[in-house]
């Protein structure tokens, strides 16, 4: 699904931010990430280096698009996929939105169980490869290019929505309102992010080294998630996925019943 690493996370956040960088979803930096940018770079180069970030970024997400897949299978060792599974066995209802749906991977999962999902991106290269997808597995799947914070959808559209590894937005309070206007009274909303190697050797240790950086000692990835949500109105747990060789949180927020 995407948008996120975080959508690169991969190699290319790596590189760009001496493995300190994380991929744009409304294709800039995600904000959260920067509260002690001073200590990194001087204060006079910030905004220089936020520019450089979201050019890079937005390259990655458009024009190079077709690398999304591999880099996100290189920088989590092959556990992508099933970093993005977690958040099927919390759907509920059969409307789900996928956003933002980056290659598309996690609507072909949603397919193969049953669903007919609604795919949500702002990047229209990342949409044709999710296309060519749909098509090639002949699933059923609404595609549709938007930004999050003016959704196209109706109110109260969806049982659940399903975010992996987003951007930027989810800092915004805007799109979180949009995310809470087309959920259906006690709809969820299933983040996932924050997964990680467990330290079995060197160079998962080096990788998770690479994805701690990304976060700049900011703070915690479930209590950032836990803070945005409820105050956007949502009730929130977290919960941890985890296999032999990775873990990855699992934020499942609810949305309040109508009064």
């Amino acid at each position: 699904s995407s948008l996120a690493l975080y959508h690169l996370q991969p190699v290319l956040s790596l590189v760009l931010y001496g493995m300190t960088a994380r991929y744009p979803g409304a294709h800039c930096p995600p904000v959260y990430l920067f509260p002690n940018f001073h200590c990194i770079i001087p204060m006079m180069f910030r905004q220089l280096w936020i520019a450089f970030l979201r050019l890079a970024f937005h390259l990655f997400y458009n024009p190079f698009a077709f690398t999304y897949d591999w880099v996100s299978a290189f920088v989590s060792r092959g556990h992508w996929r099933a970093w993005t599974r977690a958040a099927l066995p919390h759907i509920l209802g059969s409307r789900v939105l996928d956003l933002p749906c980056g290659t598309g991977n996690l609507l072909l999962d949603l397919g193969a169980a049953g669903y007919a999902p609604v795919g949500v991106d702002l990047s229209a290269p990342m949409l044709a490869l999710t296309r060519r997808k749909i098509q090639r597995a002949n699933h059923r799947a609404t595609l549709m290019r938007a930004r999050v914070e003016t959704l196209p959808l109706a109110d109260h559209a969806f049982d659940s929505i399903v975010m992996t590894f987003p951007p930027g937005f989810v800092r915004d309070p805007r799109a979180l309102a949009e995310l809470h206007r087309v959920l259906v009274p006690g709809g969820r909303l299933i983040w996932v992010d924050g997964g990680r190697l467990l330290p079995l050797d060197a160079w998962s240790r080096t990788l998770d080294a690479a994805l701690d950086a990304v976060s700049g000692g900011a703070t915690p990835f479930a209590d950032f998630a836990r803070a945005v949500l409820t105050r956007a109105g949502f009730a929130v747990h977290v919960e941890i996925a985890h296999d032999d060789a990775s873990i990855v949180s699992v934020v499942i927020a609810t949305k309040g019943m109508a009064v």
